[in-house]
């Protein structure tokens, strides 16, 4: 008798176990019976991970199961290429009722929010990408109208207003629904090949809004630590964009005497980054320093920070190379913290300064600072 006991608590325990490995369900059923079989996988950075797979029951409906520990990003399909999207939290029971001929957006589904507003989405960029389509074909059929270049401006017009319109949804999107999934999917779509909706630089406060909510709801996401990946990265590299005040450097020069960068306000200012033990930056330097006497009296200085690593070889090359302006260091190597604050990946590198302190060019050759230290003091 006792040993009947342990065997049905032992069941019980394995029954347990098994229902907590599946926290989910999902159905899908389509409006034309299908006798196919069907797949569920979990979407992951490095690729999709299979989580189960069906043939439809006696209803024709598909029935997938899954366990979930945080919501995830998931995709449904017959076969790779056409996907439905779903964003599913633990406990979700999702239906989908299907369009076989309009798979992957000619759905509808309920008991997820997020997935949705997924589908919403979806809907939407597939309504955007018809009309994109219908004037692309009449932009070619256009070619030899007389009129081509009038029928070109409309279509450029309503081109541009699609473009608008699906934008306007997809910041309502995000704006409104903060804590969803979705709007990390929202900030990675695309209008055709290579045409995203949202762009890092200019829309930058969208990327930093999602990444704000869903990092703090989320941190355990593979997909949300992505997204504060990369918006750390394109919040250094704005940083340095053109337009933003560049990052204030102070290092000592060959006296010890600390300089800042920040101290030369009221002069445009040529920051040339550069190392003795760089070949390129003997022949760069001396383009730079024939050019210094030409700006002497236009109020142009030269911040230069070496990266070099002893002091001696930096003084040597001093001596032997004599360039103009100011030079500091602090003998770090790449270890300096110049590097990072200008995410520097070689040297040389020339920057040019406004008299605020601004960056108006940078990545240019010393061929063309004459040309644009010359256009800048011309617009002033």
């Amino acid at each position: 008798m006792r040993l009947l006991l342990h065997l049905i608590v032992l069941a019980g325990v394995l029954f347990s176990c098994t229902e907590e490995r599946n926290n989910f369900v999902v159905e899908y059923t389509a409006e034309t019976a299908e006798n196919r079989q069907m797949y569920l996988s979990r979407q992951t950075l490095s690729g999709p991970v299979a989580v189960d797979s069906a043939m439809p029951g006696k209803s024709g409906a598909y029935t997938f199961k899954g366990y979930t520990l945080i919501p995830d990003f998931f995709i449904l399909y017959f076969q790779p290429g056409q996907y439905i999207n779903l964003i599913i939290h633990p406990g979700d029971h999702i239906t989908i009722s299907g369009n076989s001929a309009a798979f992957d957006h000619g759905y509808y589904v309920e008991g997820s929010k997020d997935s949705r507003l997924v589908q919403k989405m979806v809907s939407n960029q597939a309504a955007a990408l018809r009309e994109i389509t219908a004037i692309s074909t009449e932009f070619e059929n256009s070619r030899d109208n007389p009129d081509f270049e009038s029928i070109k401006a409309r279509i450029d017009s309503t081109y541009d207003q699609i473009v608008k319109e699906h934008r306007r949804f997809s910041v309502e999107l995000i704006e409104q629904n903060p804590g969803s999934l979705a709007g990390l999917m929202a900030l990675y779509q695309q209008l055709g090949r290579n045409i995203p909706v949202f762009d890092y630089k200019n829309d930058f406060k969208y990327f930093a809004m999602v990444d704000s909510s869903l990092s703090a709801l989320y941190p355990d996401s593979e997909a949300v630590r992505d997204l504060n990946r990369r918006v750390t990265e394109i919040r250094r590299m704005l940083r340095i964009d053109i337009g933003s005040p560049a990052p204030d450097i102070v290092l000592p020069d060959t006296t010890g005497t600390v300089i800042a960068l920040s101290s030369l306000k009221g002069n445009m200012v040529l920051l040339y980054f550069y190392a003795s033990w760089s070949p390129e930056s003997q022949r760069q330097h001396d383009i730079l320093t024939g050019l210094y006497a030409q700006y002497a009296d236009r109020h142009v200085e030269y911040y230069q920070v070496s990266l070099d690593r002893t002091k001696e070889s930096w003084l040597n090359y001093l001596r032997d190379e004599k360039p103009a302006g100011i030079q500091v260091s602090d003998l770090e190597y790449w270890d300096s913290p110049v590097v990072e604050a200008y995410m520097l990946e070689a040297i040389p590198q020339l920057y040019l300064l406004d008299q605020e302190g601004r960056i108006v060019d940078k990545g240019f050759t010393p061929e063309e600072a004459d040309a644009k230290i010359s256009a800048f003091l011309f617009s002033q």
